[in-house]
């Protein structure tokens, strides 16, 4: 690109880029010689236009009061009256702001006398009229009250919507009148009289509001406990109503402590009832003297409980452990019977089954007595029992693999694979069945070490019974050696066999040439004996053999192995 030589015209388009410039930088020209004009006005001229826009939006508000008092139920009126309180809000922040340019117009040592009429009027006037309005609101929600303790149904709850709704326009009006009463005395005015005034009715609000609160709290307290009061859809509408009061009040109570504390009243009970009313813990708790206050009461209201009530506990408590012990009496009768019952009938019942109907009978007894106890002390079985299920509904959801263990349990207990006594190889583990319940089986094993199996591990497998039958056979092989007598040998081990007093005629043993092995010609002997000798026979026999294989001379010959080495000339190989 070229550059332009010295003294060469603006192109065209540079001359329309630096207009537009210009022209957008005159609004912030305008704005800053105009903050410039607004900072050069000294404080009488700010103050002269504030005192006349307060004094015409003063003459407004005057003429919609007007057109609200004309017609007070219309429609039109409830917006013009939200309108009307916006409005009076900020009219009264503008008067907080002429406060302010007076006292600050002084301090400079400017002319601001005529503020200082005009905004001391403005206050007064003002003062009056919410004063006014105030005794007017307080009347009114005096007889909101009334209705709502001697009403109707309808009209009670009418009532109550009503003095809900006003009592935080009655607390704005005393926070205003506060905050008005302040900037008086900021102007030097004497409000002594007026002050005093407003903190006894202040300490008399408070009162009132605090009884009020105890009452909504009594009223809630009662259709909560009320057991039907849950399906009752009356008493729960009347509930959120009676919340809504209690959160009211409560709110009113904060603004009427927070005035009362810029005064310098002690507010520590006042806070300690909202909290107890309320039952909502605030920052109010970490002042000691709250909390002491909260730790009193509540030592004193549970002395109180207790000599009211303290006596029908007593009773109640008493009841309740002679029914347990009741039951207790008649669960030990109703298993013992049960048991006797058991024991006399024909029924093929294992031992499982036996402890199981034992036990049951004794623990569903126990239950029955349970739920009659809790219900003589004034509690809701039924709710109880449902709650219960839904429980039991979600820990069963939770412990599937202890139900599946459950499960198993009756499957085992209704096919009886095995009983206690029983000598079992079943989910891993050989042993003797010790004790079983419906969740796990405890086997001892041979060498005394006790393994707690779950019954799950045990029916999902094979399992193996050793000990179910009466009788049993022993398997037993010897061998002899290939160059030994074979009927010798098989007619000392029927001597043995027969010999022996715990092996059974019925059946008979079985002595058999059973394969000619690498090493050795074996025998099976097969010989029966009662389940509980299978070990004495077993050891018995295998001993009587060695002992006469010895004395007739048949060998019992171990594996041997040929080896065959060649030497690397070529000669014949060497036996060894």
């Amino acid at each position: 690109m070229t550059s332009a030589k010295p003294g060469r015209a603006l192109e065209p388009t540079a001359i329309f880029v630096f207009t537009l410039a210009i022209a957008s930088l005159l609004p912030l020209v305008g704005l800053g010689q105009e903050d410039q004009t607004e900072q050069e006005k000294t404080v009488t001229e700010q103050v002269a236009e504030l005192i006349a826009d307060l004094q015409t939006r003063e003459a407004d508000l005057e003429e919609m009061r007007l057109k609200i008092a004309k017609n007070p139920d219309n429609a039109a009126a409830k917006i013009l009256e939200k309108e009307l309180s916006e409005r009076r809000e900020k009219y009264r922040r503008d008067s907080s702001k002429l406060v302010k340019l007076v006292l600050n117009g002084e301090d400079a040592g400017a002319d601001v006398a005529t503020g200082r009429a005009a905004v001391t009027e403005i206050l007064e006037k003002d003062a009056q009229s919410m004063l006014e309005k105030s005794r007017e609101l307080d009347q009114k929600i005096v007889e909101l009250m009334n209705i709502v303790d001697g009403g109707t149904g309808e009209e009670a709850q009418i009532a109550r919507a009503k003095m809900i709704d006003s009592i935080p326009i009655s607390d704005r009006l005393i926070s205003y009148i506060d905050t008005n009463l302040h900037e008086q005395e900021q102007l030097g005015l004497d409000v002594q009289a007026e002050s005093t005034n407003l903190l006894k009715r202040l300490e008399t609000r408070a009162d009132i509001v605090s009884g009020l609160l105890r009452n909504t709290k009594s009223e809630v307290d009662a259709i909560t406990r009320n057991p039907g009061a849950g399906q009752d859809a009356e008493a729960q509408k009347q509930l959120a109503e009676l919340k809504r009061q209690r959160d009211a009040l409560a709110e009113s109570q904060r603004s009427t402590v927070r005035i009362l504390s810029e005064r310098g009243v002690d507010t520590a009970m006042l806070r300690q009832e909202i909290i107890t009313a309320t039952g909502k813990l605030s920052e109010d708790i970490l002042d000691k003297d709250v909390a002491a206050g909260l730790i009193e009461q509540w030592f004193a209201n549970t002395a109180e409980w207790f000599r009211s009530n303290g006596a029908s506990l007593l009773f109640q408590v008493l009841v309740f452990f002679l029914i347990l012990f009741g039951f207790w009496i008649v669960a030990r009768i109703a298993r013992g019977g049960v048991r006797r019952g058991i024991e006399r009938s024909k029924l093929d019942i294992s031992s499982l089954a036996k402890d199981f109907f034992i036990k049951m009978t004794s623990r569903m007894v126990m239950l029955l007595g349970v739920i009659i106890a809790i219900a003589q002390i004034g509690v809701e079985v039924a709710p109880l029992l449902a709650g219960l299920g839904i429980a039991g509904f979600v820990v069963g959801f939770a412990l599937q693999d202890t139900l599946s263990n459950f499960a198993s349990g009756l499957m085992i207990l209704v096919y009886r694979p095995f009983d206690v006594g029983d000598a079992i190889e079943a989910g891993g583990v050989t042993g003797k069945v010790d004790q079983m319940n419906l969740v796990a089986t405890m086997v001892l094993t041979f060498d005394n070490q006790l393994l707690i199996v779950p019954n799950k591990q045990i029916w999902g497998g094979v399992i193996r019974n050793i000990t179910h039958q009466a009788t049993r056979r022993i398997d037993l092989t010897f061998g002899i050696g290939y160059s030994d007598d074979i009927p010798k040998a098989e007619k000392v081990l029927a001597e043995i066999v027969a010999a022996h007093e715990k092996v059974l005629k019925d059946p008979e043993p079985v002595i058999r040439l059973h394969e000619l092995g690498d090493s050795s010609v074996n025998f099976v002997v097969r010989p029966w004996s009662k389940t509980s000798d299978y070990w004495d026979v077993y050891w018995d026999v295998t001993r009587e053999v060695k002992r006469r294989f010895d004395e007739e001379g048949i060998s019992i010959p171990f594996p041997q192995r040929d080896v065959h080495i060649y030497r690397e000339n070529g000669d014949q190989p060497k036996e060894a």
